[in-house]
């Protein structure tokens, strides 16, 4: 059953969408345990030491069970030296008291967990380490990179995380940490973010440049300069402009000395925007579980202009939707220029509710250029949340015509493509290669002839990323989309 996984974790009341990927950096905290004694998270990493942080919730039965394996209680006393074990109870909802039972506590914690545990009131913690349900577990390396690794069942698969833990080994050694900007692009330009790490021994890091990468050529060169002692970080904000549709972007450091090169890429799934029309059609049929979909559609400005009027609604709690296998359609007429869509789940499964057996059923959403007929997004099972990027305006002058087919060979093309068109008669066409802008960069007449005509269209001056080709018979446009690969 679909309800399966509430046998072992607890949800939160509110949603988030995600738990910190892997290898994160651990924001710093400083937090008092129930005995008054402070830890501080960041020199307890300066000592060499691993962290073992249990985000629990005093109501939550899973939490109380493992708890009581006293796994983590005998991982502290095997190693003392080498890993610090904190337990926080991070629902701030909670009243700090409970933590010694009463209430719709599971019981006295102090019973069931001999190490390091503390309130957390504020709630700063579980925002800090995105808590999207408990028990959460993480393992804090000393040079502070961040991994769940849930409800281990031993102190030896605990210690084998441990001894899994990185340190900084060269004494010039820059680190791209992480890619935390857009994960879609428009009209060419990408909001980017990345985070560097200092991961030198005992030197400090006080310049480096961002390259940015688009099929593995420089795109884009962003300087950056400061002071980051060992294991420190820095986030840098830019913008790239002119980037190719659909390239495989990609960010470095570079880093004068840098005596480790295996740590300074990183390549993230980065999408280009779709063309469209400014007439565009939202189509959502909602699957078993129409409670838990939600969506939103932002301007440039990540401005919310349409959305349903739930949206992030727990899982079990009430969403705009009600009736499963139901189509909502949305017409819309938008003003040209970039928009991003965002389709959410509140349960991490998308529209699939067919893969929950019985009579559950799938659902799916699209997103359609009303004026050609085209979809530009279609999915099912998304996971949590799905998000694409689209350039209303960019094909306001394509219609497309129905009944025709266009064979087009190979597709994804390198240098050039065949276009195989079947006339029964003689007559006219014109040949029109789109970009994501909407700008000709392609254009070819000429007369087709009775049968079979086979086209060469040359592909060799354009850069690797998606296309439309666009084929006019009798003043009637076959649109289809092109790919071309480096």
């Amino acid at each position: 059953m679909k309800k399966i996984l509430l046998f072992v974790a607890c949800f939160m009341l509110y949603s988030t969408y995600a738990q910190l990927p892997p290898n994160s950096f651990g924001p710093d905290f400083t937090i008092t345990d129930i005995n008054g004694n402070e830890f501080n998270l960041h020199s307890t990493l300066n000592e060499g030491k691993t962290v073992i942080l249990d985000l629990f919730a005093v109501w939550c039965g899973p939490c109380w069970t493992f708890a009581e394996t006293g796994v983590l209680d005998d991982l502290q006393e095997a190693y003392p030296n080498d890993v610090v074990c904190v337990a926080v109870e991070a629902d701030a909802s909670t009243n700090a008291n409970l933590i010694y039972g009463g209430g719709n506590s599971a019981g006295d914690w102090t019973t069931v967990i001999d190490y390091i545990m503390a309130d957390d009131a504020s709630g700063n913690i579980a925002m800090d380490y995105e808590l999207a349900y408990y028990p959460t577990i993480y393992k804090i390396c000393p040079d502070r990179t961040v991994t769940e690794v849930g409800q281990l069942s031993s102190v030896n698969a605990f210690a084998n995380e441990i001894n899994s833990c990185s340190s900084a080994q060269y004494s010039k050694d820059a680190k791209l940490l992480s890619y935390d900007g857009a994960d879609t692009y428009c009209d060419g330009s990408l909001d980017a973010s990345v985070t560097i790490q200092n991961y030198s021994v005992g030197a400090g890091l006080y310049s480096c440049n961002i390259l940015t990468k688009a099929n593995g050529q420089v795109i884009d060169t962003q300087p950056w300069s400061g002071s980051l002692n060992t294991y420190d970080v820095a986030t840098i904000d830019f913008t790239v402009e002119d980037v190719p549709e659909g390239a495989d972007i990609t960010f470095e450091i570079d880093y004068s000395g840098d005596m480790d090169s295996s740590n300074n890429m990183i390549d993230p799934n980065i999408t280009g925007s779709a063309p469209s029309s400014v007439y565009v059609t939202l189509t959502i049929l909602t699957d078993s579980y129409p409670a838990e979909t939600s969506w939103q559609l932002f301007d440039s400005n990540n401005n919310v202009i349409e959305s349903t009027n739930t949206v992030g609604q727990a899982y079990g709690q009430a969403g705009d939707y009600a009736t499963g296998g139901q189509e909502n359609v949305y017409n819309w007429t938008l003003s040209p220029g970039c928009y991003s869509f965002t389709i959410y789940d509140a349960y991490g499964d998308g529209l699939g509710g067919s893969q929950w057996g019985g009579t559950n059923f799938d659902g799916e959403v699209k997103l359609t250029d009303s004026a050609s007929n085209m979809d530009f997004f279609y999915a099912v099972d998304f996971g949590n949340s799905a998000t694409i990027a689209f350039n209303a305006g960019a094909l306001s002058d394509i219609t497309e015509a129905s009944n025709t087919t266009i064979n087009v060979f190979p597709n994804p093309m390198q240098d050039y493509a065949n276009i195989s068109i079947y006339s029964s008669t003689s007559e006219s066409t014109k040949i029109e290669i789109y970009n994501n802008l909407g700008k000709i960069v392609v254009s070819k007449e000429l007369n087709l002839e009775t049968g079979t005509n086979n086209i060469q269209i040359d592909s060799s001056d354009l850069l690797p990323g998606l296309y439309y080709l666009n084929t006019m018979i009798n003043g009637k446009n076959h649109l289809q989309p092109l790919t071309i690969v480096e």
